[in-house]
């Protein structure tokens, strides 16, 4: 989804006023040479696309069906417009996390790659795994990007001052929310639920009634109940990856809490130990790879958890292939605080090592403000993957059977605010969820903060480790004993050099807060 950060030169806001090509919807991009392969000389101002070249790209996400149908089109559009193709390469949800940073470790040859603060972009970009993107060079590859970015996209995507992604334009929730069979519900008398105990509830009678049905079937990449448990309750960003330290949003004065060591964890500690004996999930959770929206779709579980974008899609997919099921979207926060995600929750960053970081740019301004790729890389083929209705919304089809569904091709990285269309049939609860959390939004200046991870490098690879091994089991609850749990995660962190790293983080965190005031 970073570190301390200071005002950029003021010649990228002098860049950014020149920058004065306008949004083109719906139009190829103008190019600088028609005649695309030729060996004519592009004139010195413009970018030179006269020589063919073959970009890589690094996506997050499960590779759709129909991946290799949709970018056909879009290499010939590529092709037209910037003499260029692009191979989409995908790391599944069940082995990012460790395929990602060999990516860069590896030294492999690609252009462009997905990166977002949750991923730790900061990290990786003091590291040296991303290429700095000037001024220049966004003003000359990405002209339309420069005039459509809020400049505090480019303020939280700067990192020790330098930028290293373009981020999506768009404002999100982090906030989950949880789907459920309606018809399971009814049939058991649970009623509409408001509250994780609302949820167990759910869950026990699932548990008690359907035994050919996983309650909930969570794996690794669990989130969801540590949000509804713990995010409802001190509303905390994360500062320190790998661990559980971070500030309370609803205290600006930039106090760093390490939420392992509050009563609020230890309770989530019990409960999930809790579950996981009365079987709320398999047995092999830590294991688990499929994504939990992909078990519910296939009838395997009761109840699916995750973003409001994903979750939506499949609320559709699941009443669309099988109404019967009645399924619903429910908000586990009921009025607790919120916030929206920073602009570098989402967002592409070039490769340091890509032979083709111009032409990479010049992609990255046709995917983000051309309705055409816009389009093609988010919906699919029109026609074959949706239709545009008369009060122009889409309408996905093929159903849980399509081949790219909307969002399958995984372009959050390049998200852009005026190009996103509503969906047709999104589910009724949707609006309503995201008007209630706009309500309880918080602002906040310590969303933007960035840690400057560089002098702590060892002991967050400690730290990481010890997540993996201590953490991730209670998590899932597949621990004997919860208060020792906690006791050996907080022993072991401290002996990876958590102090270290919290000591680094709360002086940073300090000059930020003097800083902008």
């Amino acid at each position: 989804m970073k570190h301390v950060k200071t005002l950029m030169t003021v010649s990228l806001a002098a860049v950014m006023l020149m920058a004065g090509c306008s949004t083109n919807s719906g139009q190829g991009t103008a190019s600088p040479n028609p005649t695309a392969g030729t060996s004519t000389a592009a004139p010195s101002n413009k970018p030179d696309i006269s020589k063919e070249v073959k970009l890589k790209m690094y996506l997050i996400g499960d590779q759709p069906k129909d991946i290799g149908l949709v970018y056909d089109e879009v290499n010939k559009m590529l092709k037209r417009d910037i003499n260029a193709t692009v191979e989409p390469i995908f790391l599944s949800w069940g082995d990012y996390l460790q395929k990602y940073p060999l990516l860069f470790a590896t030294g492999e040859d690609f252009d462009l790659v997905f990166s977002a603060n949750w991923i730790k972009y900061g990290e990786q970009a003091i590291k040296g795994a991303f290429l700095e993107l000037t001024p220049d060079m966004l003003t000359k590859n990405a002209p339309k990007t420069m005039k459509e970015m809020p400049k505090e996209a480019w303020e939280q995507a700067k990192v020790q001052n330098k930028i290293y992604m373009v981020p999506a334009s768009t404002k999100d929730f982090s906030m989950a929310v949880v789907g459920v069979r309606g018809d399971l519900r009814a049939k058991y008398n649970i009623p509409e639920l408001k509250t994780i105990n609302d949820f167990e509830k759910y869950l026990e009678a699932i548990s008690k009634n359907e035994p050919n049905m996983v309650p909930f079937d969570e794996g690794i990449n669990a989130y969801t109940m540590y949000d509804f448990m713990v995010g409802t309750e001190l509303t905390p960003k994360l500062i320190i990856g790998n661990s559980l330290v971070s500030v309370d949003l609803k205290d600006k004065s930039g106090k760093l809490i390490d939420i392992a060591q509050t009563p609020q964890y230890s309770e989530f500690a019990k409960k999930m130990a809790d579950w996981n004996k009365k079987g709320y999930w398999s047995q092999n959770a830590l294991l688990n790879k499929t994504p939990i929206k992909d078990s519910f779709l296939a009838g395997k579980s009761a109840a699916m958890a995750g973003n409001i974008q994903d979750m939506s899609l499949g609320v559709t997919a699941a009443n669309q292939k099988h109404p019967e099921w009645k399924v619903e979207l429910f908000d586990l926060y009921n009025g607790k605080a919120t916030y929206v995600n920073p602009y570098i929750g989402n967002g592409m960053s070039i490769n340091a090592n890509s032979k083709n970081p111009e032409r990479a740019l010049m992609l990255l301004d046709l995917f983000r403000n051309n309705e055409d790729y816009f389009n093609l890389t988010t919906y699919g083929i029109k026609g074959k993957h949706y239709e545009l209705t008369a009060d122009k919304k889409i309408q996905a089809l093929g159903g849980t059977d399509s081949g790219y569904k909307i969002d399958s091709g995984s372009p959050w990285g390049w998200r852009t605010e005026g190009l996103i269309k509503p969906l047709a049939d999104e589910p009724k609860e949707v609006g309503a969820i995201k008007a209630a959390w706009t309500k309880t939004a918080i602002t906040n200046p310590l969303l933007n903060f960035v840690f400057d991870t560089t002098n702590v490098k060892n002991e967050l690879a400690a730290i990481k480790n010890v997540k993996d091994q201590y953490r991730n089991p209670i998590t899932l609850g597949v621990i004997n004993d919860p208060v020792e749990a906690v006791k050996t995660l907080n022993t072991k962190n401290k002996e990876a050099g958590l102090d270290k790293v919290i000591a680094e983080a709360q002086k940073q965190l300090d000059d930020y807060v003097k800083n902008n005031k």
